[in-house]
This record gives C-alpha cells, structure tokens and sequence, in this order.
C-alpha cells in the first residue's frame, strides 16, 4: 500500500497545481497590467506638469509656488482617482512631511531617466520645460482592477475532477482513461478562464490610462496662456511622451467612447478628446489585452502541467507492481532525459512557436501580433512563387535515387576489404564532411562561364562554354549534379555497412542453388538491404526537401527563379520581405509534405526483414 499511497500523493500535488498555478499566472500578469498603468499614467502627469507650470525664472526647474499649485490640481480633476504626488528634486509636494526620495533612488532617476517603483507605485522622472535636466519626479500609486472570481470556480471544478484522477491511481485502464479526459477538459476550461481574467484586466488597465490620459489633456489648454482651440498638437504631445500613446486631429463624430478599431497595422485602442466646440484629437495605443497571448499560453501550459503530472503518477502506480521493470524505465529515462530536454527546448518548442505564428501577422515594427487565422495559408497558397519553389524542390528530389543507385553499384565494388579499398572509402566520404560553403565556393568557381574548370575540359574536345548556374534550363541541374557528388561517400559508406551486415551463408546457398551473380543480387543482396535502402531514401528526401546553402551561396534562388526551392523561399519571405506569419505557414506545410512523403517510403519499404 505505501508505493500506491506515495502515487496518489504525487498525484494529489500535480492536481494542486493544476488548480493554482494558473490562477497564480494570472494573478502575477494581472500585477504586471496594474503596473503599466501605473508607470503610463505617471509619464503623462510628468509631461502634463512639464506643460502647464511656468519656469523658474534665471534656474533650471519650475517656480515652487506654481510647481504646488499644479500638483494639488492634480487631485481636483474631473473624474482622476489615481494617487498621485509630485516631487520637487526630492522633496514630496502633497505628501506634506513625508519622506523624499531616497538618494540612490535619485541618482537612478538623474542618470537612467527610467521608471522606478516606489511603495505601491511608479516614480518617473520630471524634466525641465525644455526635456533636458531632470528636476523632479512624478508618482502614481497602482489601482486594482475588478476582480473576477470565475477563476475561483472553475477551480473548484479542476480540484473535483483531480480527486477523480487521485482515487483512479493504480486501478483500471479504462477508469483512468475516463477520469484523465475529465480532468484535462477541466483544467482547459480553467485555464482558459484565468487566461480571460489577464485580457480582462489589461484591457481595465489600458482603458483607464486613455481616461486619465484624456483628462489631463483636456484641462492643459485651460491652464496655458493660448485660445483651447489653438494649442499646437506638438505642444500637447508632451504629455504622451512615454506612455506609448499617440495624438491626432479626429473628427467631432465618433463620440465619447472609448472602442477597439481594426487598423492596417492591427488593433487600436482610440480615445477622443474634446478640446473646443470646433476641436477634437484622438488618443491612439496599442490595446494592452492584444500583448496577453503569452500569458494565455502560460495559463494553458501550466494547467495542463498538472494533468500531465496526474496521469505520470497513474502510469507510476501501475509500473510499481514490477519494480525492476520500473527501475530499467527510470534508468532509460535518466540517460534519455537530456537529450529529450533538448529536443523540447530546440525542436518542439520552435515547432510549436512557428504553429502559433502561422496564425497571426508579425511585423517588427508592431508590437501586436493580430490573429488571422488561416490568412497566412490562403496567401501562401495563392503565391505563385511558392507553388515554383515546391516544384522545383520536387525536382531537385530527384538526385537522391539516382545517387543511391551510384552509391550502391561503388558499395558493391568497395564492399571487401583491404587498404586500397579503405583509401577510395575515404576519398569519397571527404566531400560529405567538407564545409558545404566551401563546397559551394569550389564549384562555383569549376562551373564559371569563363575560367571554369568544366568548361575547360569541355573547350578542349570542342564543346562551347555553357553558363551553368547562370542559364534557367541548367542551374537546378548544376546543383543536382553537386549535392549527388557529396551526398556519393556518405551514402556509399551506408551502403558498405549494409553488405557487410548480410550473412554470407545466404550467398552461398544461392550459389549452391544455382543463382548466378544478377540473380543472388536481386533475390538475396537486395531484399535484404531493405532497411538501409529505406534509411537512405527517407534522410535523403527529408535533406533534400531542406537544400539551402547550395541555393544560397551559387544561385540566389535564381536565374529567372529556376532554382528557387521550397526553403530559401521560407527565408526570403522571413528575413527579407519580413513576413513571418507567411513563412511559417510555408514551413508547417513543408512539415506536412514530408510527414507524408515519409509515411509513404515507410508503407512501401518499412517491411521488418530478418537476416536469421
């Protein structure tokens, strides 16, 4: 009983944390939201002070008197619930008696010119009117926003179904099956709910930054010696400095409303602003639940983190029974553990990161990445650009079998031993472990139009110079004919290790049958190298599905787009065109492709073959 007791404990931990940690995730981002909003709404009270107060006249700063009348203002605008204090150097002006700012806290201020939190608040700094010194500070303290308990619901019910999970440990497979499923919609559910709170609460927080935002620029014109109507849009843009929103001239039409506009650039937050009967601007942000969709995936991930941790604890119980099959388990997962950690940090994770961005726009120059669904795969499948390189990448496919049945005809010549034989080994296999840029640059130089050493050679019987990698009806076949001169060795010495494999008494009983050379090859060589035939066709195809460097460093994808293949067409569309949502989406149908050129080699080749 205490081996089972241990599971269910396990199990009963992992069931916690499916309950908790996402609720902790969004907790920590809802934090971090109530931050921002703080941190924005302090930058526009420094720029709004840095506005309205008139300088010091002969020093730099602002004249104390007008620099406390200010401030105290600050607490009698319309609709401001914000805590707020004003700091002259490093004394507070509404805080009366209070403490100042800290010296080390100051020198931060003077030489990062960065936000610094403060109590339960943000400090910013103040500058002079010309934004040159630094002669003060501005602090807003952070609000709450609304909670929301569904969380706490749809907690209860994860904490249910993992009781469910916890009484299944060590019996039935049916009945763990059954809890599992229950507890894995369960925890989805709840952590899709804790990932609705963090939008919910960022969207409070942006919103109620455009309100504060909106209000103090709406009471500056009143507060400077110009007409409301006439105050400079560059003038009013001191008080957005920092906090990431935007001011425009708007139309007196689109009401008071805060609301969410779909942009060219993706979604906007807007906030009109009234400042005359014949003037309106618009305060325009990036909408802070539109950066949520890490925290969504964090939710996700953690609540699943826990039924993971439940069924490996039911799986645990059952293995106990045989403990020495558990230990051989736990002993090949301790040797395996780094390398599968590898592949889930490099391989997996990548490959989920690219499967997220398939499926929205990425533009560097925005930090929103806008969800578009399937956008990227109609726009992929309707570039004829993409259809050329898959075409081509087919095509150039075709040097894997004709180099195969090279490499097998030089294996069956070099398959016997002797030191002549392992000499020509070598100097086949030195190709496949070159630099493959170096490779490139030397046959870029023997096929030159015009010093070339294959044109030479073709000079000399009579032959005129072809331009090789500069003619659209050569260059793809060029590069065929490189990639099968280094891919020759390494295949050849696959193939030698397959020969040498095969137990020649099946030989001799078809000699003794009366097979002849052709017939012991196809009847008994043949069959029996099925399974290194099909490791390299599969590792083959999949390489030449990922060709690159040859296309990169010989052609350029070109000419006239003659050897433009699949991968090089991912790459221009990432890093030269910037458009990542569309190259990701080429490279998970590539992924797609090979996943069933794969499948097939396997079905017709992936017979298991016994050698006795």
């Amino acid at each position: 009983m205490r081996p089972q007791l241990a599971w269910r404990l396990l199990a009963a931990i992992a069931g916690t944390g499916a309950v908790t940690l996402p609720i902790a995730a969004a907790r920590l981002a809802t934090a971090r939201a109530e931050d921002s909003l703080s941190e924005r709404v302090a930058y526009a009270v420094a720029g709004y002070v840095a506005l309205v107060t008139p300088a010091a006249p002969g020093r730099p700063g602002y004249e104390p008197r007008q620099l406390l009348v200010t401030a105290r203002g600050l607490r009698t605008l319309p609709g401001w619930s914000a805590p707020v204090d004003v700091y002259a150097v490093r004394t507070p002006l509404l805080a009366a008696g209070g403490p100042g700012l800290p010296s080390a806290t100051w020198r931060d201020l003077q030489r990062l010119e960065s936000p610094v939190r403060l109590g339960a608040g943000t400090l910013v700094p103040l500058k002079d009117r010309e934004a040159w010194d630094v002669v003060g500070a501005a602090w807003v303290g952070r609000r709450s926003a609304p909670r929301d308990r569904r969380p706490v619901w749809t907690g209860l019910a994860v904490a249910l179904a993992a009781l469910g999970g916890v009484w299944a440990v060590g019996r039935g497979r049916g009945l763990r099956r059954v809890t599992m499923a229950t507890f894995a919609a369960a925890a989805l559910v709840h952590g899709g709910m804790c990932a609705a709170v963090v939008r919910g609460a960022a969207a409070w927080s942006g919103d109620r930054a455009l309100r504060d935002i909106r209000t103090l620029i709406g009471d500056a014109p009143a507060r400077l010696p110009v007409v409301r109507s006439r105050v400079p849009l560059a003038q009013l843009a001191r008080v957005v400095q920092g906090t990431g929103v935007t001011l425009a001239e708007a139309d007196s039409a689109q009401g008071t409303m805060i609301r969410r506009v779909e942009t060219a650039r993706g979604p906007r937050a807007v906030a009109p602003i009234r400042l005359g009967r014949r003037r309106w601007l618009s305060a325009t942000m990036v909408p802070l639940e539109a950066r949520q969709g890490g925290w969504t995936l964090a939710a996700l991930g953690l609540a699943l983190v826990g039924v993971v941790g439940v069924a490996v604890a039911g799986w645990g119980a059952v293995a106990a029974a045989s403990p020495r099959r558990l230990g051989e388990i736990v002993t090949a997962w301790a040797f395996l553990g780094p390398a599968a950690l590898h592949l889930v940090v490099f391989s997996f994770g990548p490959m989920l990161f690219a499967a997220w961005l398939s499926l929205h726009e990425w533009d560097l120059l925005d930090p929103v990445r806008r969800f578009v669904g399937l956008r990227n795969f109609a726009a992929a499948a309707a570039d004829p650009l993409a259809w050329v390189s898959l075409r081509n990448t087919l095509l150039y496919t075709l040097y894997v079998p004709v180099t195969m049945m090279l490499a097998l005809g030089v294996a069956l010549v070099l398959q016997h031993h002797g030191g002549l034989t392992r000499l020509a080994r070598t100097v086949f296999f030195m190709p496949y472990v070159a630099s493959v840029v170096a490779v490139a640059l030397v046959w870029q130089w023997m096929l030159s139009p015009d010093f070339g050493l294959v044109n030479w050679v073709l000079g000399a019987v009579g032959v005129p110079a072809v331009d090789w990698l500069g003619d659209p009806h050569t260059a793809l076949l060029a590069v065929m004919v490189i990639s099968t001169w280094v891919q020759l060795g390494y295949q050849t010495t696959i193939f030698v290790a397959g020969l040498q494999n095969i137990p020649q008494v099946y030989h001799d009983a078809a000699r003794v049958d009366g097979a002849n050379a052709w017939q012991r090859f196809w009847r008994v060589t043949l069959p029996l190298l099925r399974p290194v035939t099909l490791f390299v066709l599969v590792t083959g195809v999949i390489g030449s599905f990922q060709v690159f460097t040859y296309i990169y460093v010989l052609t350029d994808g070109g000419p006239l787009h003659a050897t433009d293949v699949i991968v090089y067409r991912i790459y221009q569309t990432a890093w030269e065109f910037l458009q990542f949502g569309h190259a990701s989406a080429l490279a998970l149908a590539l992924f797609v492709i090979l996943l069933g050129v794969t499948w097939v080699q396997f079905r017709l080749l992936g017979r298991r073959v016994e050698y006795g």
